[in-house]
């Protein structure tokens, strides 16, 4: 093996595993459509080194009569567009669809005009015309890598040497067809010098990477401190926003307690006044007796269900049976009232629960008379129970079915709201502590009512456990003029 053919395996054997790598990077990269043409120009420049070798070394040009010598060609013809083409992608250059198609329209031409030539035994004119294409590829590509050079894209600079290279090298050539010089040809060396710029820009790909990543490491820790300060005032605004719900919670239940307190004490007032006349006779005076001990009642029984109201939810877990609670609520709601049927349905085999009975029964005894109140002297008042499963957890579900006059949407979507109340003698807190009750246990209360078509108000209970937490309290925190959904 001579010198020549040395010289000209080494570039063959680069250019191959220049473009096994970049096919690698680019089945690893799809979107770096930069790689593929890259590999393709690596394929067409070891194609013409391939071809060099097997086809004998001459100062003219070679028929193309033989594979070999038609590699050569083709690979030299190919190479001069994909330069063109990776280098319009790679600098961005404006126009390129139009440059880059004009490229591989002409390289085209080119090797048909040789595959003619060589039909028609003409190859000097062909052969020309092929180098004058390629020698306008090489310079049309040290045109676009000068203009990105100069408008600073990276990487530019190594692809700009080659392309000086290659240019210099097809000249060299041509000159060498012509019979201007008589050395050997340099195209391979100068394809070879090419591709390996083009290799270049895999550094170039990394280290503008990094310099991304950096910078988007430095961004991010910014909008990081920018998060966290943001967070922190918004955090003392909640903090605010809760303090000012809660002053105004306060306010709002001041001013309904003093509504509530203002008139029973008009009342006694009223009644003290009358019994401190001379003139008053034994009936008028215990009737008005009889009022100061009703209002009396009336707001000792507002102190205590505000109380019970504003006192925290404290749950004493034991695991006992929903149906006792709901018999003793049934039987003592309906005990002075015959002309009220209770009907109780169990639909359901294990209706245990893990609850604090006492507050259960609270519940359900207000409920229940409720609903005896709403009924008046008579109707039926049914008790059912069966198996829940809202939101997946498993439990049980209490429906409160009463006949009596129901609710309008105005009164329904009012009736959990601390102090409103439709009974002459009512707190209003009952529905409302009922609510803080169940959702303490995990609960949910469910009311749908229709003005004169009753009431059902479904409670529903999670089985629960022993180490069963209390729900937050968010009846309380809701606030006097609240609604929520009626139905479910």
């Amino acid at each position: 093996m001579n010198s020549d053919c040395v010289s000209l395996i080494a570039p063959a054997a680069a250019e191959l595993a220049a473009a096994a790598l970049f096919a690698l990077a680019y089945a690893r990269i799809p979107r770096e459509r930069d790689l593929a043409i890259a590999c393709w120009l690596a394929v067409a420049a070891a194609a013409h080194a391939i071809g060099s070798e097997w086809a004998p070394i001459r100062p003219s040009l070679t028929p193309l009569s033989s594979v070999p010598e038609s590699l050569q060609s083709l690979g030299l013809v190919a190479s001069g567009p994909l330069a063109l083409h990776f280098a319009c992608r790679f600098t961005d250059f404006p126009k390129r669809p139009s440059i880059i198609a004009l490229g591989y329209t002409a390289a085209a031409a080119s090797f048909i005009s040789l595959g003619l030539g060589e039909a028609l035994g003409r190859t000097t004119a062909p052969h020309i015309a092929a180098y004058a294409v390629i020698l306008a590829n090489a310079t049309a590509l040290l045109v676009v890598m000068s203009r990105g050079l100069v408008s600073g894209r990276g990487g530019a600079l190594p692809i700009t040497l080659g392309a000086s290279l290659f240019l210099i090298a097809i000249v060299h050539d041509i000159a060498r067809v012509l019979g201007f010089v008589h050395t050997r040809q340099f195209v391979d060396l100068g394809l070879g010098f090419l591709v390996l710029a083009v290799a270049s820009t895999g550094s170039e790909r990394t280290a503008s990477l990094a310099k991304q990543l950096e910078h988007s490491s430095k961004e991010l820790n910014t909008r990081t401190q920018e998060l966290r300060r943001s967070y922190e005032d918004l955090r003392t605004a909640q903090e605010e926003l809760v303090k000012k719900e809660q002053l105004a919670v306060v306010g709002e239940l001041a001013a309904v307690i003093a509504h509530e307190v203002r008139n029973p004490l008009a009342i006694i007032a009223n009644a003290v006044s009358g019994l401190r006349k001379q003139a008053v006779s034994r009936a008028d005076h215990d009737t008005l007796l009889a009022i100061v001990d009703e209002e009396t009642s009336r707001l000792n029984r507002l102190v205590q269900d505000l109380l019970r109201y504003a006192r925290p939810v404290n749950i004493q877990r034991t695991h006992f049976s929903l149906v006792d609670v709901l018999q003793r609520a049934g039987s003592q709601s309906c005990a002075d009232h015959p002309g009220i049927r209770t009907q109780l349905q169990w639909e359901c085999e294990e209706a245990r629960i893990w609850g604090d009975a006492n507050l259960i029964r609270q519940v359900f005894d207000n409920l229940t008379d409720n609903a005896v109140q709403a009924m008046g002297s008579e109707g039926t008042l049914t008790l059912r129970l069966r198996a829940s499963e809202p939101d997946g957890i498993p439990g049980l579900a209490v429906e409160v079915i009463d006949t009596g006059e129901g609710m309008d949407a105005q009164v329904r979507s009012r009736a959990r709201d601390p102090f409103f109340t439709t009974r002459p003698s009512g707190t209003g807190l009952g529905l409302a502590i009922v609510e803080r009750i169940v959702v303490a246990h995990g609960g949910r209360l469910v009311i749908d009512s229709h003005a004169g078509e009753g009431t059902t108000v479904t409670v529903i209970l999670p089985y629960g456990s022993a180490d069963d937490a209390p729900m937050p309290d968010r009846a309380f925190r809701r606030g006097p003029s609240s609604t929520e959904p009626s139905s479910t």
